[in-house]
C-alpha cells in the first residue's frame, strides 16, 4: 500500500517522498507485499473493476532495481459449492466479460488440476 501511494504521488509531481517497510520493494514483508496478491479484478461495480484493473496493470509495470518482476501475476480461483454460489459466480462472469476482465468457469476437475487440496 505504500510503495503504491508514494508512485502514485510522484506521479502526481510530488517528491521527496519517504515509504518505510520492512525490506527491499521485491519483498518488503508489510502491506505491499501480500495486499496486491489479493486482487480480484471483477466486482459488481464497473468502478471498482476498473479500479482494480488499473491496480493490476501498475503492478505488473514494477520491478526491483535488477529488473526482476515486484508483483507475480498468477490468477485467481473462486470455488462454488452451492448451486447459489455457481449462479453468482456465472453474474460475476458476465461482468468480467462485459468490462474486458479475462475470466472463464472452470469444471471440478478442472479446479482440482489447478489446485488439487
Amino acid at each position: 500500500m505504500g510503495a503504491n501511494l508514494a508512485d502514485e504521488l510522484v506521479t502526481r509531481g510530488w517528491q521527496d517522498i519517504t515509504v518505510v517497510e520492512q525490506g527491499p520493494l521485491n519483498l518488503p514483508g508489510g502491506s505491499t507485499s501480500h495486499a496486491p496478491g489479493l486482487v480480484f479484478q471483477t466486482n459488481g461495480s464497473k468502478t471498482m473493476t476498473r479500479l482494480a484493473q488499473y491496480t493490476v496493470d501498475k503492478l505488473r509495470s514494477l520491478s526491483d532495481e535488477n529488473g526482476m518482476p515486484c508483483f507475480n501475476s498468477i490468477g485467481g480461483l473462486e470455488v462454488a459449492t452451492t448451486p447459489a454460489r455457481v449462479e453468482e459466480l456465472k453474474r460475476k462472469l458476465g461482468y468480467a466479460r462485459s468490462w474486458g476482465v479475462d475470466a472463464r468457469l472452470l469444471t471440478k476437475e478442472e479446479c482440482l488440476e489447478k489446485y488439487p487440496l
